[in-house]
């Protein structure tokens, strides 16, 4: 039997783990702000010249335009392509939708999943649109990756916030993102909960 084919809503107790809404800006900047950190480290290693050209060069109508159509579309198709590979859910149970508190487009599984997958999938886009051509971006002083990658990491924030809501979550629970808040539900097996409590 595959993975997918464990879950079973009856053995299992939901619970949300969401981030509420009139503390969603103070939970979040922090997120936002970290990338800066990269800014500041280009200006230190290579000087105010390169990073004032950097700025120049980078914040123009074309490459604003790409940011907020392709990015937003990578962003999301890496959530997707991870959740579906890890996973194995077929294409039918994924759907493409928007978050209407933030007017950013989001996309889910309409079944839950195990948390490793869930978390796998959160953690991805921050991973291959940040962390990593940040990386490149100092290693071949390409400017455009570093204000791009500084850029996505920040987007990543809300799912990093979701991400921290998984963090002692038991290896054996199922989660699937929140259908109308920030965070999501996770799934917890009601044998794993009657014996903590017994303990």
């Amino acid at each position: 039997m595959s993975e997918h084919e464990e879950f079973d809503y009856a053995d299992y107790v939901s619970e949300e783990r969401v981030v509420p809404e009139e503390k969603l800006g103070k939970y979040n900047m922090p997120f936002i702000l970290f990338p800066t950190v990269f800014l500041i480290l280009y200006l230190i290693n290579f000087g105010p010249n390169a990073f004032l050209n950097a700025i120049d060069d980078y914040f123009n109508l074309i490459n604003i335009f790409l940011i907020f159509t392709f990015g937003f579309f990578v962003h999301e198709l890496i959530h997707f392509l991870t959740w579906q590979v890890a996973s194995g859910f077929p294409l039918s149970e994924f759907r493409v939708g928007i978050r209407w508190n933030s007017i950013t487009p989001v996309i889910g599984c309409q079944r839950p999943m195990k948390v490793w997958q869930f978390r796998l999938g959160l953690i991805a886009p921050f991973v291959l649109m940040g962390v990593l051509p940040v990386g490149l971006a100092f290693y071949f002083n390409n400017t455009w990756l570093l204000f791009s990658s500084v850029t996505f990491m920040a987007w990543a924030s809300a799912d990093l916030l979701t991400f921290l809501q998984l963090w002692k979550v038991d290896k054996n629970s199922f989660a699937e993102m929140h259908r109308t808040k920030l965070g999501c539900v996770v799934f917890n097996l009601k044998a794993s909960i009657k014996e903590a409590t017994d303990v």
